[in-house]
C-alpha cells in the first residue's frame, strides 16, 4: 500500500508540473516575465542559427544577409556573411532597423520588412557594386516560421 500511494504521488506531481508547465505557456503576456536581455540573446541565437542553416557561405562573394525579425519577442536581427562583415560595420544597419521596427509599431510588419530590405539594399550597393555577371544566388522571398 505504501508503494501505490508513492506512485500516486508521483503520478499526482507530474500531473501537475505538466498542468503548469502548459498553462505558462498558453497566458498571453507570459514574455514580459522574460528579461529582454534574455529574449535578445534567444533571438539573437535563432536568427544565427537561420542565416547558417539558409544562407551562410552560399553565394560566390560571401555577400548573404539575413533580416530576422521574431514578433513574438518583439525584437529583430540583421545577419550578415563574411565578406560584409569586413567591409560593413555593424552599426551601419541602424537605418534599417529603425525603418523596420517603426513599421511594426504602426501593425504593417510586411511594410516594415520591405523598408528595411530596401535600406540593406542601399548599404550593399556602397560597398559591392552590381557587376555585369552578378546572379540572385539566395531566394528573395519572407519565410514564416
Amino acid at each position: 500500500e505504501r508503494h501505490l500511494q508513492l506512485a500516486l504521488l508521483v503520478v499526482i506531481q507530474a500531473v501537475l508540473f505538466l498542468a503548469v508547465r502548459f498553462g505558462f505557456e498558453a497566458l498571453p503576456g507570459r514574455g514580459v516575465l522574460i528579461p529582454g536581455a534574455v529574449r535578445g540573446r534567444r533571438v539573437r541565437r535563432r536568427a544565427v542559427q537561420f542565416f547558417k542553416a539558409s544562407a551562410e557561405k552560399r553565394t560566390a562573394e560571401r555577400v548573404g544577409v539575413l533580416l530576422y525579425l521574431s514578433l513574438a519577442e518583439h525584437r529583430a536581427e540583421i545577419i550578415a556573411d563574411e565578406a560584409i562583415l569586413a567591409k560593413v560595420e555593424e552599426g551601419v544597419w541602424g537605418d534599417a532597423m529603425v525603418a523596420l521596427v517603426d513599421k511594426v509599431r504602426a501593425g504593417d510588419p510586411a511594410g516594415g520588412m520591405a523598408d528595411a530590405v530596401t535600406r540593406i539594399g542601399a548599404v550593399l550597393t556602397t560597398h559591392f557594386p552590381k557587376t555585369a555577371g552578378d546572379a540572385n544566388e539566395l531566394p528573395d522571398r519572407l519565410i514564416e516560421l
